[in-house]
């Protein structure tokens, strides 16, 4: 007989059948949903920086007054007059400090060795004096033979300094050469650049003339 402190059976199945046949999950806590944070705001662009001005390159001797004497007229009677009309042009002409008188020796002659190499120094340098034409008129001449050469010159340009300085362009050559300054003033200065410009040199120092080169 059924104990009288169990349920019945019938109740009893049912509950456990009750319990099981309901199949479901508990379903798991939802947690409350955090709000989107919002994205930082993006940096603004930086302001553009104004392009630095340009440094603008001085002009050769654009300091200096326009000069009494004119180069482009003095190289036209270099060309085409006999040495009398040129020196008195540059006699008329000529102010000290408006344009300066130098000569130049090439600082290595020892060096000088094949002629056609000697010359070509001389043409390479001209070259690379292009834009200095309208500012300088110069005469280097090559002496002697083989292994016992020497390159020397006289140069009429701009200023009462050493143009060749006013432009970075200039100096490549020139460093190699010692120059003088000369007093135009003196008598044997004036006479010594009137025999520059009439030619008058068949040799320097005992070395035979081999090659003039005017610029």
């Amino acid at each position: 007989p059924p104990c009288c402190c169990c349920p019945p059976a019938s109740r009893l199945g049912k509950a456990v059948v009750s319990t099981q046949s309901t199949g479901e999950k508990a379903k798991p806590e939802q947690k409350p949903k955090q709000e989107a944070k919002p994205k930082p705001a993006a940096a603004p662009a930086p302001a553009e920086q104004p392009a630095a001005p340009k440094k603008e390159t001085k002009k050769p001797f654009s300091d200096l007054p326009k000069p009494k004497m004119d180069m482009e007229q003095f190289k036209r009677l270099y060309w085409n007059a006999e040495t009398p009309e040129i020196m008195q042009y540059f006699d008329e002409n000529f102010i000290d400090g408006e344009w300066s008188v130098w000569t130049t020796t090439y600082k290595y002659n020892n060096e000088l060795t094949v002629t056609h190499k000697t010359n070509n120094l001389v043409k390479g340098m001209f070259q690379r004096l292009e834009t200095m034409k309208k500012h300088a008129f110069g005469l280097m001449y090559v002496f002697g033979e083989p292994n016992d050469q020497v390159i020397t010159g006289i140069w009429l340009g701009r200023g009462d300094k050493l143009f060749f300085n006013e432009d970075d362009n200039w100096t490549t050559d020139i460093v190699h050469y010692d120059t003088e300054r000369l007093d135009m003033a003196k008598p044997e200065n004036r006479a010594l650049f009137e025999k520059w410009i009439a030619g008058g040199f068949d040799d320097w120092q005992g070395k035979p003339f081999e090659k003039d080169h005017i610029y």
